[in-house]
């Protein structure tokens, strides 16, 4: 708590010419009240020991630009406790620094405005699930980012041997033709990011539980649209099941497939390997590729041992 002493007392009534930026800066907080004979006057209706803050000190203090904190105003999570009707300029409490830091550190641990403005509106316990989930997500982060890491070290030090750099970066995919059996699962399909396959997954594991369904196969998604955009595309995320509990199928058929082992982020260069596989060999997609996570996360493998199996269905280009 901030405290400072008032310059002097005031026990009478102000008017609005009274109001000024020096009244504000002594610390007192002024309420409208309508007098009988009409027109408005301010009364002083307590003392407050507390300086109000003009929004460029607050800016200096909280690191953050006034043009931020004008945005803020604006989304609802930081409104200023004054604005002065002639000039514009906003004022604050001093307990809103601790708001302020608090949107900082959620910002800082990858939440969205509107999430923040979430947690913000309700009590700060009711927060603890939503950050256990960023710590998990975060934590994959930071072994993909050990991992990017050895793979920089590994690729600087032949560099300095003079070592020739691979031409081609597929020749640790193999690439197998197959034909896979129709693959009965309980799936959620909708527009989504990458970023809600866990909310997705969530979703899905609770509406089996309610059906009292607790034997499961491998987890997956499918990805129906034409082009990627990782923040809405037409995805189908899904659990392997027994037939009697699908709500779909995947049908079977030929598939081009391979496994990539380590992190997520490493996908593009499996579906690089693929499509270059199928263009070579006279091959053209078919249907909606899909992904199995056979050593994940969800069965507890450590990141560095994950392996994700892709479906390609395929058929001989003319065909």
């Amino acid at each position: 708590m901030y405290k400072t002493r008032c310059r002097k007392p005031f026990d009478s009534f102000l008017t609005d010419s009274q109001l000024d930026e020096k009244s504000l800066f002594r610390g007192f907080s002024f309420f409208v009240d309508s007098p009988v004979g009409g027109g408005t006057t301010m009364r002083m209706l307590k003392r407050k020991r507390c300086l109000m803050i003009s929004i460029g000190k607050f800016s200096k203090t909280c690191h953050v630009s006034v043009k931020t904190l004008r945005l803020y105003d604006q989304l609802g999570l930081l409104k200023p406790v004054y604005i002065d009707e002639n000039t514009g300029y906003r004022y604050y409490e001093p307990d809103q620094l601790d708001t302020m830091i608090a949107i900082q550190r959620y910002k800082r641990f990858g939440f969205t405005l509107d999430e923040i403005k979430t947690m913000l509106d309700r009590p700060a316990k009711e927060n603890v699930d939503t950050l256990l989930v960023k710590q998990a997500a975060l934590l994959v982060q930071k072994r993909e980012l050990e991992m990017a890491l050895r793979d920089l070290h590994i690729l600087i030090e032949r560099l300095e041997r003079k070592e020739e750099m691979p031409q081609n970066t597929f020749e640790n995919y193999t690439i197998d033709e197959l034909e896979q059996k129709p693959l009965p699962v309980y799936g959620l399909r909708k527009t989504m990011g990458i970023g809600d396959f866990g909310t997705a997954y969530s979703e899905i594991f609770e509406k089996l539980y309610q059906n009292g369904v607790k034997d499961f196969g491998l987890t997956g998604s499918r990805y129906f649209d034409q082009e990627f955009d990782e923040g809405a595309s037409d995805i189908e995320v899904f659990v392997e099941v027994d037939p009697a509990l699908a709500n779909d199928t995947i049908e079977g058929g030929t598939m081009i497939h391979t496994t990539h082992k380590g992190p997520y982020s490493g996908l593009p260069e499996a579906y690089a390997a693929i499509v270059k596989w199928m263009e070579e060999n006279g091959y053209e997609q078919a249907g909606a590729p899909y992904e199995l996570y056979t050593k994940c996360g969800v069965n507890r493998y450590p990141l560095d041992q994950w392996e994700t199996d892709i479906y390609f269905p395929a058929r001989k280009k003319g065909e």
